[in-house]
């Protein structure tokens, strides 16, 4: 067996991603009520007796993949959130959340599962309000970046102008997730678009 001849040096890192991965696979292709260790390992191509030994619960397995996800997307948007300097900056900085890619979409859609799921598991509730509060600190942050380049339109309040991006970058999200046939990526981006647009002067101001 496979799990017998693991070496006792093996790269637990490794295999803790692989396992995660897989996690991440079952819920894309049967949903998050389909999660369990067995179906897990069995994607994972190991004995639920050795996927225990990395996550001896199934709570466990799932927290760990959750948080995971939130790391892998968080790798991502910050390098565009420290190299923006502007409108443009911030809008490809909240593209990025935005399941516009291949990629995106399937961590969004896996996200969302989360996130339901959350209500019923006080552990992915945590993480479910931290990642919500993260996505407010970066409108709140988009909104400093825009006022510091002379962007933002002067008569907007700076929380209502990134209570609003919040809003409108997490209702995109589902909306791209749950209804991916009637919102397309091009859409998404150009509603993102013309919601700044709405926000800042007209170019012929900032000049």
């Amino acid at each position: 067996m496979l799990d017998k001849a693991m070496p006792r040096l093996a790269d637990h890192d490794a295999r803790r991603a692989t396992i995660v991965e897989a996690l991440w696979r079952v819920i894309r292709q049967a949903g998050i009520a389909d999660v369990s260790v067995r179906t897990v390992a069995a994607e994972a191509g190991m004995s639920p007796t050795a996927l225990r030994y990395y996550f001896p619960t199934q709570d466990a397995l799932l927290t760990n993949a959750m948080r995971e996800l939130v790391a892998v997307a968080s790798l991502r948007v910050v390098p565009l959130l420290e190299a923006a300097r502007d409108r443009r900056g911030v809008e490809t900085m909240l593209a990025e959340l935005l399941p516009v890619g291949e990629q995106g979409r399937a961590d969004q859609q896996i996200y969302l599962a989360f996130a339901a799921h959350a209500l019923a598991f006080p552990g992915l509730r945590g993480i479910s309000e931290e990642t919500g509060q993260g996505i407010r600190r970066l409108a709140d942050r988009a909104v400093e970046i825009m006022i510091a380049s002379g962007e933002l339109r002067p008569d907007l309040d700076p929380e209502r102008a990134a209570a609003s991006i919040d809003a409108l970058v997490q209702g995109l999200t589902f909306q791209g997730c749950a209804r991916p046939a009637l919102t397309s990526p091009a859409e998404l981006r150009r509603t993102l678009a013309e919601h700044l647009d709405l926000l800042c002067r007209p170019p012929r101001e900032c000049e």
